[in-house]
């Protein structure tokens, strides 16, 4: 058997190899992290880039009116509350119904001891859950009449002295903080952007009210009469009430409506008194022996309404060509899970929606609302989600960032919107145009192609607004003369 002849390598072949490596990896290093700088340089200029032109989103606040203008006069509120009773006596929503009796602990007063004073303030607490509690609470579900609301009348133009709605209020564009006043600035965030005007969801009146007796009578329930009765026995134990006397203070009441429907959600009917009387100690608590006392007390009657509806998670949505989300509805009735949702698209070209609420958008652009629905008690419910099918902008562009003119001059700035913050995505924003402003027109004009004219010494600000997303890009002009 013949053994293979092996053949040894060149040393001198192997070491002219070495040196050749070698040789390459002396310059091979250095390029390669001159590369690596580069590319991180590269990145380094490009985020600051991102960040100079990344000013965010400025949509405009949409204001949504609502189904019954504000009242402003007293004519006007009575009418608007005795509609809303009314609807809740013919449509019979769910309700509650509690009286409260309560004492103010800090308006306590006797000729008494310190001690005596102390001893009253401690036992307020239980005296107001005893006699609270002799009044029954009353609930009617859904199509049920609440027996209590038989005690609420209509009101006049004349049995009410003054009101206040609350629903307007102000809110920082930057970080959200609110005010129920208007600001200029921020304290908060610093922002020197005012606040916007927003509307809430609710009406939420406060109404004085004439002082009648009568009026209080009509309203309030049980009399002052039948409350001395209930107070007699929760003292019982320890103290003999006598020579009970009461002035009416004040006659309010409160109620919240929702904008949109009218329906009335709550209502609270209160008198406060200020009462006086005599009491005697007995028991463990003799030796206080005999004091006038007197306290702030109040009466409130609160109603609460339930009404049946149907409420989607979202109500406008923007969705990418071809992707899916999920809306999902809560039902008010009295067995969400016995009643079926029924779900449906204006469009299917742009949406198509499934039984569970699981959206599919379509390959084009385009609008479509969403709507689901349930049947109870013989109504129909139903709520709206407005989904738009889009490429959307997420990014915008300026050319300059500052520009320098004299008088008369003119220079056009340019912007581009982008799909996505990094500025350089493959699908291009379904919308693409943007809005031209400055934010002094005597020293700086700009028309809708990006067009800056000169127009007065001074320094002010032009910028681009993407029409799509509303995201801004600013170039600071100043005018010499």
């Amino acid at each position: 058997m013949n053994t293979p002849e092996t053949t040894m390598p060149d040393r001198a072949a192997l070491e002219r190899q070495e040196a050749a490596l070698e040789k390459k990896n002396k310059w091979m290093y250095p390029v390669v992290i001159t590369v690596l700088i580069v590319i991180f340089a590269a990145g380094f200029i490009y985020g600051i880039q991102l960040v100079l032109n990344m000013e965010g989103a400025f949509p405009p606040v949409t204001l949504t009116e609502s189904k019954t203008p504000a009242p402003e006069t007293n004519a006007a509120l009575a009418d608007y509350l005795n509609a809303a009773l009314a609807a809740v006596k013919t449509e019979k929503p769910a309700a509650s119904y509690e009286w409260k009796f309560r004492i103010d602990g800090n308006s306590v007063t006797t000729d008494g001891s310190d001690a005596l004073k102390k001893t009253l303030v401690f036992l307020i607490d239980p005296a107001e859950d005893s006699v609270s509690g002799q009044v029954e609470k009353q609930s009617a579900a859904f199509g049920e009449a609440l027996a209590a609301l038989e005690a609420l009348p209509t009101l006049t133009e004349a049995e009410i002295g003054s009101f206040t709605c609350d629903y307007i209020f102000y809110r920082c564009p930057s970080c959200g903080e609110e005010s129920a006043a208007p600001v200029e600035a921020c304290a908060v965030c610093g922002s020197d952007r005012p606040y916007d005007m927003r509307y809430r969801d609710r009406y939420t009146f406060t109404v004085e009210l004439a002082d009648a007796p009568a009026l209080a009578g009509r309203l309030i329930t049980p009399d002052p009469d039948a409350v001395k009765a209930m107070v007699t026995p929760a003292l019982a134990d320890f103290a003999a009430l006598n020579g009970v006397t009461s002035e009416t203070t004040r006659l309010s009441l409160r109620f919240v409506t929702d904008r949109f429907t009218d329906a009335l959600l709550s209502l609270s009917v209160r008198k406060d008194v200020n009462a006086t009387a005599g009491l005697e100690f007995s028991g463990d608590l003799a030796a206080l022996g005999a004091a006038e006392c007197g306290a702030a007390i109040s009466q409130e009657a609160v109603y609460a309404f339930t009404w049946p509806a149907i409420a989607l998670n979202k109500h406008s949505l923007t969705l990418a060509p071809g992707k899916k989300e999920q809306l999902t509805a809560e039902r008010v009735c009295d067995d969400p899970k016995a009643y079926a949702i029924t779900w449906r698209s204006s469009d299917e070209n742009v949406v198509t929606v499934d039984d569970k609420g699981y959206l599919k958008a379509g390959k084009t652009a385009g609008t479509a609302n969403v709507t689901a629905s349930f049947d109870f008690n013989g109504k129909t419910y139903t709520d709206t989600c407005a989904v738009q099918v889009k490429v959307s902008v997420e990014y915008i562009q300026i050319n300059k960032h500052r520009l320098t003119l004299g008088v008369g001059d003119t220079e056009t700035l340019t912007a581009r919107v982008a799909a996505d913050n990094k500025g350089f995505a493959l699908k291009k924003p379904t919308v693409q145009t943007v809005s031209w402003y400055t934010t002094d027109d005597t020293v700086a004009a700009v028309d809708e192609t990006g067009k800056v004219t000169a127009v007065g010494a001074g320094a002010c600000t032009v910028y681009a607004l993407s029409d799509d997303g509303y995201y801004r890009a600013s170039c600071e002009v100043t005018v010499n003369e």
